[in-house]
């Protein structure tokens, strides 16, 4: 009888005020990706296993909701939507002038524990940049994440923004293996400094090794924070996202939202298609990001296709929590 009288676990249903507080939300988000020229998309619900496991990674490749169609093939519902975006830009907008802006909304679904702001179905609302010019592409969806928020009502908000190439660049010789590597990222994402010493010193690495990766946990601030990290490092990969930061905070600087802007080295936890720019946006009073997104370089090379991307989106949910 459960079954007739209850929604599983982590699903929702929304009804009148809610219903219309949500559309209400959607239509206002538009309504700047519509003056930014992005294009709505509207991919499939579901697609094959594959796709989706090339670019999210092994950490989040277990919360994949999976299926056996009737021919035989293992599909699997959204988890995300860039993976799709991307999939349609390599093959059905291949022919597409370049770059390529489009938007998107609706709901993806994972297998994890329900918390703080998301069911197991949730809502995403975001936009996807391919193909244009790095610096002014990235400034590009952060400016309209910070349109979109404004037009929304929130004033107050602050954008953590990292660079996944400068990590990247710290731990390419250090040999640590998928598993590891996992834990580390979330470690200095969560700021744990003591269980990142402890975690280290069980790895056996050099006190030089150590240091410089604890000190990512407190690699947060203004544009000093770039200093402090070009001194930390001699290799040309992590030098070369520093330089990139510095000049997408500049060209952020010029339209005059540095103000909320925080730069924050320790973002290095997302999903596995993130290359070089990552940020996350917080609200004050809530214990989340309400969205986030980042640069993804390498992902359309799984379709056949190679062109340099970016994107963002919203957690309509955790949105719709601020307005209660």
């Amino acid at each position: 009888m459960k079954t007739l009288t209850q929604i599983p676990l982590g699903t929702q249903l929304l009804f009148g005020k809610a219903a219309k507080k949500r559309r209400r939300i959607e239509r206002t988000i538009f309504s700047v990706f519509e003056q930014w020229d992005y294009e709505e998309i509207i991919p499939p619900i579901f697609d094959y296993y594959d796709v989706f496991t090339k670019g999210m990674g092994a950490e989040l490749e277990d919360t994949l909701y999976r299926f056996i169609d009737r021919e035989g093939n293992i599909l699997a519902l959204r988890p995300e939507f860039t993976s799709l975006v991307a999939k349609s830009v390599a093959t059905r907008l291949a022919g597409q002038p370049k770059p390529l802006r489009l938007s998107y909304c609706g709901e993806v679904l994972r297998y994890e524990a329900p918390r703080g702001g998301r069911q197991r179905e949730f809502f995403q609302i975001g936009v996807e940049h391919v193909g244009g010019e790095r610096t002014k592409s990235d400034a590009e969806i952060i400016l309209v994440a910070i349109e979109s928020l404004k037009k929304l009502g929130i004033r107050k908000f602050q954008i953590n923004l990292g660079e996944m190439g400068y990590f990247a660049g710290i731990v390419e010789r250090m040999n640590f293996s998928r598993e590891d590597l996992v834990k580390i990222k979330t470690l200095v994402d969560l700021k744990d400094t003591v269980g990142l010493r402890a975690e280290l010193e069980r790895l056996s690495l050099s006190e030089k090794r150590r240091n410089i990766l604890l000190s990512l946990v407190h690699l947060t601030g203004n544009s000093g924070t770039m200093q402090t990290a070009r001194q930390l490092v001699s290799n040309e990969k992590s030098l070369e996202a520093l330089d990139h930061l510095a000049a997408l905070h500049a060209e952020l600087k010029k339209h005059k939202v540095d103000e909320h802007i925080t730069i924050d080295l320790s973002e290095v936890r997302g999903l596995e298609y993130y290359t070089g720019t990552i940020f996350k946006i917080y609200v004050p009073g809530l214990g989340f990001e309400i969205g986030g997104g980042g640069r993804y370089d390498n992902l359309l090379k799984n379709f056949g296709c190679d062109f340099p991307s970016v994107g963002f989106s919203f957690s309509l949910e955790r949105l719709m929590a601020m307005e209660d």
